[in-house]
């Protein structure tokens, strides 16, 4: 293939990825269970011709299959020029609905939840029902039950329902927001982070309440390694770059909570949401944050070191979560079982040297951590979870970040090491990793959050 060939067939492509918004997301709307579109780029040259259609239904025929496949389909008269030096305006989208107005109180905030499945769904609720101006970004039959019925949450024996949220599965519905809450697994929040864009505007902040280490981890953390870029859990910095560091405000989500049938969520226990922003300081964005949460009959305390809360959490999910999806015991047997016990200990001490080296102050101890996974239960891990329903399994966030932290600092992780290995090959096996694809929006059913592994 000559050089003008080569740009006349990759530039539709590359138009497509930029317009989806990632390789992973091109890949998700072509129906792959992983992403090879990086193939399509570096190899063929070219998109396969048994995915010509779907990526042009997924950039809304903005690139054609004539321009992707120009041996195959012939061009009609009005078929844009990419890559020929002659530019074609895309073609114009519907503009978007126009939103009810919202009952939210004077001086609400404007809170959109990217993922209102169990835990954004909780948040949602309790926020809506405190008097802000709520938005749930979700989708499929969830999305459905949510507009026609509100968004019903069962807790403390009771049903609450939140009927003002405005339910949507386009940002751009919802406009520019004052907070932007992801409720997504590591994975899905890489793949959706293109369309947040909407919801951002100058002052918007943006809450990543999920597992694992976020992708801002090194954004002003002092010392050698400030603003680093983690590549295991943002590869290329796709999100540093498209929402930006000094958006982001951690949260350590402790709630367990469930989807147990489109739009209803079960509340099971615990209801805090630790804050806190990455360079330490108690800001007024986070306190206003807290305010409207405790306002929701939420705990929500604001830490000037989120990392180390971070950590806790993070000690147990990383080796807690992939030994039990190798095993397939529950969470209290991996936490009891001298073996598996064992093994626990010696993946999170190598883990806690990683952490301390980087300044973060574990406040128990590793037996006591242990101790408070066995006395859980018989609980699966999320990973263990998704293994058994063949679902992406969330392994970069929780595991392999921190061997990439652990190469950062020139600590060796054997233990960790090996199992990385292992859940990673069990995930390829299954076509469960890497996990580029898998929907973006956290609303299945019987999605369940690993809180019942905590300590406080």
């Amino acid at each position: 293939m000559n050089t003008e060939q080569t740009n006349e067939t990759l530039q539709p492509l590359e138009n497509a990825v930029e317009i989806v918004g990632g390789q992973s997301a091109l890949a998700r709307l072509c129906g792959l269970k992983q992403g090879h579109v990086w193939a399509w780029l570096n190899k063929s040259g070219k998109c396969p011709a048994e995915y010509v259609l779907n990526v042009e239904e997924a950039t809304a025929g903005v690139v054609t299959r004539h321009q992707l496949r120009p041996d195959l389909y012939p061009a009609p008269d009005s078929a844009p020029d990419f890559g020929r030096g002659k530019k074609t305006a895309a073609p114009k989208k519907p503009a978007p609905k126009k939103r009810k107005k919202s009952s939210a109180k004077k001086g609400a905030l404007k809170i959109a939840i990217y993922g209102a499945g169990a835990i954004g769904g909780y948040l949602g609720v309790s926020l809506s029902l405190a008097g802000h101006d709520v938005s749930l970004i979700a989708r499929g039959a969830h999305l459905e039950a949510m507009r026609k019925n509100g968004l019903k949450l069962l807790i403390d024996g009771e049903e609450r329902i939140a009927k003002d949220c405005f339910c949507t599965d386009d940002p751009e519905e919802v406009g520019e927001q004052d907070y932007v809450i992801i409720g997504l697994k590591s994975h899905q929040a890489y793949d959706a982070a293109g369309r947040l864009k909407p919801m951002l505007g100058p002052n918007t902040a943006v809450v990543t309440a999920m597992n694992g280490v976020p992708w801002w981890y090194f954004y002003k953390l002092k010392g050698d390694h400030e603003n680093h870029r983690l590549e295991s859990v943002d590869p290329a910095g796709w999100q540093w770059k498209t929402i930006g560091p000094e958006r982001a405000i951690g949260c350590v989500v402790y709630p367990a909570t469930e989807t147990i049938a489109p739009g209803v969520i079960k509340h099971v226990y615990g209801n805090k949401f630790t804050l806190g922003e990455p360079d330490g300081t108690i800001s007024e964005r986070c306190q206003k944050l807290s305010e409207a949460m405790t306002e929701g009959g939420l705990k929500a305390p604001v830490r000037d070191n989120i990392r180390d809360d971070i950590w806790i959490k993070l000690w147990g999910n990383l080796c807690f979560n992939p030994i039990s999806a190798l095993t397939g015991a529950t969470l209290d047997i991996v936490a009891s079982d001298p073996a598996t016990r064992i093994l626990s200990r010696c993946m999170m001490l190598e883990a806690q040297a990683i952490g301390e080296a980087m300044g973060v102050h574990f406040r128990v101890d590793v037996h006591r951590r242990i101790q408070g996974a066995a006395d859980v239960g018989p609980h699966k891990t999320s990973m263990l979870q998704d293994l058994e329903n063949l679902k992406p399994m969330e392994i970069d966030a929780l595991v392999t970040a921190v061997q990439e932290m652990g190469r950062l600092v020139d600590i060796e992780t054997p233990y960790i090491d090996s199992v990385l290995g292992l859940i990673q090959q069990r995930g390829k096996v299954l076509g469960l990793y890497p996990t580029f694809s898998g929907p973006d929006l956290a609303s299945d059913a019987n999605q369940e959050q690993d809180a019942r592994e905590l300590v406080d």
